[in-house]
Order: C-alpha cells, then structure tokens, then sequence
C-alpha cells in the first residue's frame, strides 16, 4: 500500500462528494426558478387584468394547473434542498451575488405587490372561491421560499454565510 495514494483517496473521494452535492444543489435552484418564471409568465398577465378591471376576469381551469405545477416544483425543491442540507457555493463571486440578490429582490416585490393588490385592495372584487384563496397563498409563500433560496445564495457568493 503506498502512503501517497492512501492519503489522496480520501480527499478525491470528498471532493467528489462535494462536486456532486453543489450540482444537486443547482439543480434544485434550477428546479425552483423554473417554478417560479412558471408563476411570472403566468401571473403577471393576471395582475395586469386586476390593476386594471378585474371585475371582468373568469377564472380559469387551466389556471389552477400551472399554478399547482409551480408550487409543486418551488416547493418540492426548496424543502428537498433544506432536508438534504445541500449548500451554495462558497465564493468571493460578489457580482453574480449582487445579481443575486437582487433578482431575489424582485421576485419579493412581485409576491408583495400581488399580496396586496389581491388581498387588501381588490378581495371584495374578486369573489374567489376558497381554494383559490389558498392556492394565492401557497404560490405567494412558494415565492417567499424561492426569495429566500436566491438570498441565500446571494450571501454565500459574498462570502458572508456559513455554508456547513
């Protein structure tokens, strides 16, 4: 047995390991933005038609599909990531973590904006049935999780969040 290659292999073998569990991790942040451009392209027609006169809006069978879809690849993604502890990489990246964090920014004024419009401004208007009241709050907290995700990335890119 020699001494050099019984020391590399457990270091090959870690780094392996490592690899694997940062690309899970782009694939679950993969997996949860196309959730959430899902609910962009989707909804921002909606919330244009509510700004304006929603008086004249029907909802829509497929409407709930996407909408459960989204969620579903938001949500199954974000809570895979948490249980399995997979972590950003670690990096002074500060650019593409400015980029970051503001796109998660973004994604949170849409989720606020919508939050208000919907539920403060316009809910008398609306005559929602209750499941689609709860189908509004899980796609807005499906949004809240995804903010937190780019956050977190944002932070490990700036090198100020502990990633073990």
């Amino acid at each position: 047995m020699d001494p050099k290659t019984s020391i590399q292999e457990p270091r090959r073998a870690t780094s392996t390991f490592e690899a694997q569990k940062l690309t899970l991790y782009f694939l679950l942040l993969a997996v949860q933005t196309a959730g959430a451009a899902l609910l962009l392209i989707n909804g921002v027609p909606i919330y244009r038609q509510a700004v304006g006169d929603f008086s004249q809006h029907r909802p829509q069978p497929g409407i709930l599909w996407w909408a459960v879809a989204a969620v579903g690849m938001i949500q199954g993604a974000y809570w895979t990531a948490m249980r399995l502890r997979v972590a950003p990489p670690k990096s002074g990246q500060v650019v593409i973590g400015h980029l970051a964090a503001f796109v998660a920014r973004l994604s949170f004024i849409f989720a606020s904006s919508s939050f208000t419009l919907i539920f403060i401004v316009r809910f008398e208007d609306l005559n929602l049935p209750f499941d689609r009241i709860l189908m509004l709050l899980a796609m807005l907290f499906s949004m809240f999780c995804y903010t937190l995700e780019l956050e977190r990335l944002a932070k490990a890119l700036h090198g100020l969040e502990r990633t073990s």
